[in-house]
């Protein structure tokens, strides 16, 4: 791997990087306001199971097939199948919102038509599914598919634990030791979902799902999702 492509994975993996991804939790919030999670272990355990078993063998089946694919019609329909497969209505919101968001602002400094089409179609001729948008802005950027995995991986890691610390439930210091202790649950799902497309596709995440449609019925909140 090239030090530009590491640098690439790293601008798309940032924080920093404006998708609004900051506003999700990803089901944290609502795990600590129920007492279900409380400190750093009970972050990692629960983190480490959505990269399992919701992450990686579905987000990232959908990067991978984007970050691929050079066909309009296929990545369409990625897009389609990607909302279709997302349960609940907060997360599909949060995902198309930052999905367009991300591929507005990588078509500002990243050539390519695929990515200016789909930047131009995000949220009218497509939905802007955020893994879909992150394949396609890998592709346009050069990475590979497990190079792709690993940053979109790594990003949603961060807003957990990101989530976690504005809630007070981990300090920096443990935020980091989170965030290490998933490195190879990151790295072991990115190498194992190249080649992977649509129909490769599952997820059973069933307490993240569960909390997220809590989270979805509360009065008032910190955080998106």
């Amino acid at each position: 791997m090239s030090t530009g492509t590491e640098i690439h994975m790293m601008q798309l993996g940032d924080s920093l990087f404006p998708t609004g991804l900051f506003a999700a939790s990803g089901g944290v919030e609502e795990l600590f306001m129920r007492g279900r999670i409380t400190g750093a272990d009970g972050l990692a355990e629960y983190l480490g199971s959505v990269i399992s078993w919701q992450l990686g063998p579905l987000d990232c089946a959908f990067v991978a097939a984007a970050c691929r694919s050079k066909d309009r019609d296929e990545i369409a329909g990625l897009d389609a199948t990607c909302g279709a497969m997302r349960i609940n209505e907060e997360a599909r919101d949060m995902s198309r919102r930052s999905g367009r968001q991300l591929a507005a602002c990588a078509a500002g400094f990243a050539g390519g038509d695929l990515l200016a089409w789909y930047a131009g179609a995000a949220g009218t001729g497509t939905d802007g599914e955020y893994p879909v948008s992150f394949g396609v802005c890998c592709g346009a950027l050069g990475l590979g598919e497990e190079a792709a995995a690993a940053s979109f991986l790594y990003g949603a890691v961060s807003a957990g634990v990101g989530a976690a610390l504005r809630l007070g439930m981990v300090d920096h210091l443990e935020g980091q030791q989170v965030i290490h202790s998933l490195k190879p649950a990151i790295s072991g799902e990115a190498a194992s979902c190249a080649g992977r497309g649509a129909g490769d596709a599952w997820q059973f995440a069933p307490e993240a799902d569960i909390y997220q449609a809590m989270h979805e019925a509360r009065d008032g909140g910190m955080f998106a999702t």
